[in-house]
C-alpha cells in the first residue's frame, strides 16, 4: 500500500496536519490530526510502498518500553483512520460509489 499522491503533512500550533492539495482537496474533506508518531511513519510512508509490518518495524527500531503488540494496535487504528479518509491507497474501496446511467444508454 502507499499515501495518495497530492497530501502534504503541516505542523500548525504544534499539531500535525494532513493537508490535501489540487484535487485531493475535493476527496479528503476532513481535516486530519496525527500524533508526531504517526508523523515519523509519513515521512517513511509519503516515499515508499509499505506494509503494516513495516511500519511496525519502524516504531519498535524507533521507540523503546513499547511491545509489538501495541505498536501492531496503534499502527492498524492509523491505518484504518487513514483509509476513512481517502488517504491511503490500499486497494480496498473505502464508501460507496452511486453511478447513474441516462436511460437509453446501458
Amino acid at each position: 500500500m502507499r499515501l495518495k499522491d497530492g497530501l502534504i503533512l503541516r505542523e500548525v500550533a504544534g499539531q500535525f496536519v494532513i493537508v490535501p492539495t489540487g484535487r485531493r482537496v475535493k476527496e479528503v474533506t476532513s481535516i486530519v490530526y496525527i500524533s508526531s508518531s504517526a508523523a515519523y511513519l509519513w515521512d517513511y510512508m509519503k516515499d515508499e510502498e509499505f506494509e503494516k509490518e513495516d511500519l511496525v518495524n519502524r516504531v519498535m527500531e524507533r521507540y523503546e518500553g513499547v511491545t509489538r503488540e501495541k505498536a501492531a494496535e496503534d499502527i492498524g487504528k492509523f491505518l484504518k483512520l487513514l483509509a476513512a479518509n481517502n488517504i491511503l491507497d490500499d486497494g480496498v474501496a473505502h464508501g460507496s460509489v452511486l453511478v447513474r446511467m441516462p436511460e437509453g444508454k446501458q
